[in-house]
C-alpha cells in the first residue's frame, strides 16, 4: 500500500510539475505570435514565412490535453480557437511567396532594368509584413488582398513586355536577319554609284 501511495504521489507531481512546464512553454511559444509575417534571408536575400513551428506543437498539445479532461490555460485556449486562422495565413502567406518567385523568375535580363520601378512597387507592398504586421495583427487579410492584387499586376506587365520582346522585335529582328538587302554578284567587278543604287 506504501509503495502504491508513492508511485500515485510520484506520477502526480510528475504530472503536476509537466503541466507547469509546459504552461510555461505556452507563454514562450505564444511570443513567436508577436514576429513579422515575413523576413528575408540575410545571406540569399530570398523571403520566407515567419512562422514559428512551435507554434503548431503547442495547438496539438493543447487539443490532446483538452480531449483527455486536462483544464489547459487561457492563453493556450485563445492560440487553440485561432488555430484556423494562423494556418490559413501561414499558407496564404507561402503561396503569396511561391508566386513571387515565379513571377520574378518570368523576367528577362534584358528588361529587368526597365521593370526596377515595378519591383520596387512590389517590394513596398510587401513591406508591411516583414515591418510591422505580426500574426495577430487585425489586418491580414487587407495585406494579402493588396500584395496578391500587386502580384497580379505585375505579373500581367511581365507578360505583355515578354510578348512584345518575342513577338515584336526578336522575330522581326529574325526576319531582317534573313533578308537579303543587297545580291552581289560572284566575279569581282567595280560598280558606278547608279548601277549600284539601281541593283
Amino acid at each position: 500500500m506504501k509503495a502504491y501511495n508513492r508511485t500515485g504521489y510520484t506520477l502526480f507531481s510528475f504530472e503536476y510539475l509537466w503541466r507547469q512546464k509546459w504552461a510555461q512553454e505556452v507563454e514562450k511559444a505564444k511570443a513567436g505570435l508577436q514576429a513579422t509575417l515575413i523576413i528575408r534571408h540575410p545571406d540569399n536575400n530570398k523571403l520566407y514565412v515567419n512562422f514559428d513551428s512551435e507554434i503548431l506543437t503547442l495547438i496539438r498539445e493543447a487539443k490532446c490535453l483538452s480531449r483527455i479532461g486536462i483544464d489547459i490555460p487561457e492563453s493556450a485556449k485563445i492560440v487553440l480557437l485561432q488555430e484556423d486562422k494562423f494556418k490559413m495565413y501561414n499558407n496564404e502567406l507561402q503561396f503569396v511567396l511561391r508566386e513571387y518567385d515565379r513571377i520574378v523568375g518570368k523576367i528577362r535580363p534584358t528588361t529587368k532594368s526597365l521593370l526596377v520601378p515595378h519591383l520596387e512597387d512590389l517590394e513596398y507592398k510587401l513591406r508591411p509584413g516583414m515591418v510591422t504586421l505580426t500574426w495577430t495583427s487585425m489586418n491580414i487579410d487587407g495585406y494579402l488582398h493588396h500584395v496578391h492584387q500587386g502580384l497580379a499586376k505585375l505579373e500581367q506587365l511581365i507578360i505583355n513586355i515578354n510578348d512584345i520582346m518575342e513577338n515584336r522585335i526578336e522575330n522581326n529582328l529574325k526576319a531582317l536577319s534573313k533578308t537579303v538587302l543587297v545580291d552581289l554578284p560572284q566575279d569581282a567587278q567595280t560598280f558606278a554609284l547608279d548601277e549600284f543604287v539601281s541593283m
